[in-house]
């Protein structure tokens, strides 16, 4: 096949190559019935243009956080009582009795059966309330260690460790853990009940309540 002068030239890259091709249309043809021409068009984000595409990507994230956050079904079993002696407490499920038990029948004090969340505290518990060296040794030195496992400083009082508590390691203005102080009156009380067993009774009888 035989190219035009005309177009052979203009691949070749000769003279007349930067003009337009040359087209020949059929002039049976006639004039074509449509004109197209690119146009810049911008649309604002709220179009329906793109509604297709949003619902799309707002699907897709959806889905993505949905298994991204979706915690797994725990397993439910039969509802079931707990074992600890006094505990009428009732589960569905293992989660929920394993926390149940770690968190009230774990951490027990032998003395006043009060239960605690960790080992450490139970122990700081037992130190200041049933250790009865505790007090004498709190007027000689820093005893009131922080109730913040990893924590290692200790206070003359157990108000300076409180002010620490709320400082430092931000607890709840109102925390209480210290042990409450017995009233004078109920001491004075029980002194007074104590005097007239004595001028009542025998000295064997006043040793026998004092020990009861």
């Amino acid at each position: 096949m035989q190219l035009p002068p005309a177009l052979h030239s203009r691949l070749a890259g000769g003279p007349g190559a930067a003009e337009p091709l040359p087209v020949e249309r059929d002039p049976a043809a006639g004039a074509p019935p449509f004109r197209f021409a690119a146009r810049r068009v911008r649309f604002p984000r709220e179009h329906e243009f793109f509604e297709d595409g949003d619902v799309l990507r707002h699907l897709y994230l959806q889905d993505v956080l949905t298994q991204v956050t979706e915690a797994p079904e725990r397993p439910r079993v039969p509802e079931f009582t707990c074992q600890v002696a006094g505990c009428c407490q009732v589960f569905d499920s293992l989660e929920d009795y394993e926390h149940h038990y770690h968190t009230l029948h774990r951490n027990v004090c032998s003395f006043c059966r009060r239960a605690f969340p960790s080992v450490h505290l139970l122990d700081v518990h037992i130190l200041e309330w049933h250790d009865s060296l505790f007090q004498i040794l709190s007027e000689r030195q820093d005893m009131y260690q922080c109730l913040v496992e990893g924590c290692a400083e200790k206070f003359k009082t157990s108000k300076d460790r409180k002010d620490h508590l709320v400082r430092c390691h931000l607890y709840p203005a109102d925390f209480r853990f210290d042990k409450p102080k017995k009233s004078r009156g109920v001491r004075q009380n029980i002194l007074g009940i104590v005097s007239k067993c004595y001028q009542a009774s025998s000295p064997q009888q006043v040793f026998a309540l004092k020990v009861l």
